[in-house]
Formats: C-alpha cells, structure tokens, sequence
C-alpha cells in the first residue's frame, strides 16, 4: 500500500493507494479512528459493487454501518439534497463519534463533505473516491460544497428551493446553476483510493480524470506531462504498473500544494488551472460537455491567452493541446455547433460570477513554462473571449 501525507495545519491525513482497499477499509479505517457508527453515503450508481464490497468489509470487523444513496447531478448538488443527509443522519443517530464515508466521484464527495461538514458543526469524514477525477483531485484537501441558481433578470427571487427543473444548466425556472457557491473546508480525515475502483468506469469518465492529471503536470511537474505522453495508452488502458506511477504522482502534486495552503490564500489558487473557463463552460446544455472535458478546453484556453499576452511559447501550446487529444479529449469549443456563437457571451457572463472575482476583477491562472503558473488580473473581455 502507498500512502502520501497531506499535511495541513493542526492536522495530518493519508492517501492510501492500494489495489482491493475498499474490502479491507476496516482496518484502515479503525487504526485512525475507531469509530463505532458509520454512514456510507454513496453515489446510486455505485451500490454495486462498491458500496456492497464497502460495506461487508466493514460489518466484517463489527463496525454499524448504514448507507444512504444520492444522483450525482449538478443540478440536484443542492441544499435539498444535503437536508435529505442530515434527516438521514439524525435517522441513524450520528453524532460526532460517528463517521462519514463519501463514496462515489467529486460531487458526492462534495455534498457528502459539506453535509459532515456542518453536522453537529462537523463530524469526521472519510473520502472513498471512485473515479480518476476524484482520486487524484476532487477528494484531496477538504473542498466541499453545492451549487445554487443565479437570480432571474431584474434580482426578483422565483421558483421554489426545491425546484430542480432546467435540466444541467439550471436551477428554479431553468436559471443557470453557480458552481459550488456554497461551501465549507472541511478536511477528511483519510482517504481511500481503491484503483480496482477505476475498471467500472466509462472510459470518457476515465478521460475525463486524466485532464486534471494534465492539469497538475502543467502546474508543478514537466516529467508528469512527459510520462503522460509516453504512456497514455497504458494509462487509458488501466494497466497498473503505469496508472498506479500516474496516480501517485498526481495525488502527490495536489498534496503537495493543499499542504502549503489549505484555505486557498495564495498558492493552492493554482489548482485552478483551466477551471474558471470551464466552470463556466461546463453547464451550458447543448455543449454536452463533462466536467473533465471542460477543464481540457479550459486549460486550452488558458494556455493561449498566456501565449498572446503573457509569452507562453506557443510550441507549448502546440503540446497542450496535441497530449490532451491523445487521451481523447476535446481542446476547443465545437467550431461547428449551432450555439457557438451565443455560447462565447454566456460563458464570459458566467465567469463574472465565478469565484475567483478578486476586488472587482477576474483572476486567472496563466502556465507561464510547463510546470510554472502564475495568478493574473485584469485581463480584457476581449482576450478572454478570443482565447
């Protein structure tokens, strides 16, 4: 088994990586904590077979445990979804002895997260990540949150709260959704990367991972970008000497940085990387884009911004994009989509809302060399629109 530390101030946890580490969480588990109540929150599509393999493990070593179920939909990541956990928390008992299990991709992880964040003003909590995206990203460093609807024209409130019409771009009324706006740092106290995980996945969820492993590359490390190159086919095709080598590295990047700012003060806004185009892109409907897939055009996107205002080498962009479509992955908006040019003012009306506004201005992050980013502001409208 390997384990990389995630040292954050006041506290230290483990990513363990291990191949089967699912059926053994007990002892993993115990040895940290020793909790005698478990709720296993779980994303519906993985009852079986990992939250059954979970969960008999755990009854195994004598452990309570119950399991509740949830979509993994942005537009049901709500607060309706996390009141729907606390009356099953409160169903179960739990209470701060108690443990949560998040089981599933990021956004379980995020609304599982989020609700033992603020239950009893937190409970322990243990991420169990299913996919490559939340193993190498999504569960590392205490992120948790849900999303909310953008207020209609005018400011008027409308709709009920618990409306989840309009499909992935919307809230009440169809309103567009704004990603993770509402959340908490709430750091897990181990987390459980089971690989074996990975071979039920849909091979564009696996893609779709493998652009946040770009992402650290571009960030922190020019050999990962080099290996992903090298071995891509392996890495898509599960095989374990070169998904394994793919996924310490990457996990130990993330660490790595969440260590060094564990409430995004200054350099974990890094990891950001891609992200302000894509949480942007990534809700509009007729795209039909994933979060992977979003972050791919992102970091495209940023990638030639900083070439046409910041001297990123433009051979670098070249390999960006030619890495990211050798794993499958889109690097640009669909050129020939009906809804293109209506697309490129919703997105920049999206990232006025984003999160990383700072003092009135968008912050982006830039790659100024593989492995070598910066923060930039006040970048033109018309920059980010041409990127």
């Amino acid at each position: 088994m390997i384990s990389i530390p995630v040292r954050v101030p006041g506290q230290s946890y483990e990513v363990l990586l291990d191949d089967g580490l699912l059926s053994r969480a007990a002892g993993a588990i115990a040895e940290r904590l020793g909790a005698p109540r478990i709720v296993v929150v779980a994303d519906d599509k993985v009852l079986e077979p990992h939250a059954s393999i979970l969960i008999k493990g755990l009854q195994r070593d004598g452990l309570t445990v119950a399991v509740t179920a949830i979509t993994a939909s942005e537009e049901l990541k709500t607060l309706a979804t996390v009141e729907r956990l606390y009356q099953f928390f409160s169903d179960q008992r739990l209470d701060r002895s108690g443990l949560v299990i998040a089981l599933g991709g990021g956004l379980v992880g995020d609304v599982a997260g989020f609700a033992a964040a603020t239950w009893m003003r937190g409970v322990p909590l243990v991420q169990a990540p299913t996919t490559l995206l939340a193993m190498v990203d999504a569960s590392i460093g205490g992120k948790t949150a849900v999303n909310i609807a953008t207020a209609p024209r005018g400011g008027q409130s409308g709709g009920q709260s618990g409306d989840q019409s309009g499909g992935q771009s919307g809230g009440p009324a169809g309103r567009p959704l704004l990603k993770n706006m509402v959340g908490a740092f709430w750091q897990p106290s181990a987390i459980l990367a089971d690989p074996k995980t990975l071979r039920t996945l849909p091979a564009r969820e696996l893609r779709a991972g493998l652009a946040e492993c770009v992402k650290h590359a571009i960030i922190a490390e020019p050999e990962l970008l080099a290996y992903i190159e090298e071995h891509h086919r392996a890495i898509v095709a599960l095989e374990s000497p070169q998904l394994g080598e793919l996924l310490r590295r990457s996990i130990a990047i993330k660490a790595r940085i969440v260590g060094e700012d564990p409430t995004e003060r200054g350099q974990r806004a890094l990891l950001n990387l891609g992200h302000t185009f894509a949480h942007a892109i990534e809700p509009i409907a007729e795209l039909g884009l994933n979060h992977g897939e979003a972050v791919a055009i992102g970091l495209c996107a940023a990638a030639h911004l900083a070439a046409s205002r910041h001297g990123f080498p433009s051979a670098d962009v070249g390999r960006i994009e030619r890495v990211l479509a050798s794993i499958g992955l889109p690097t640009r908006l669909p050129a020939a989509d009906s809804h293109l040019s209506t697309a490129v003012p919703r997105l920049l009306e999206a990232m006025g809302h984003d999160k990383k506004h700072h003092a009135g201005s968008l912050r982006l992050i830039l790659p100024k060399a593989i492995g070598s980013v910066e923060i930039v502001e006040g970048v033109s409208h018309a920059a980010i629109a041409a990127a």
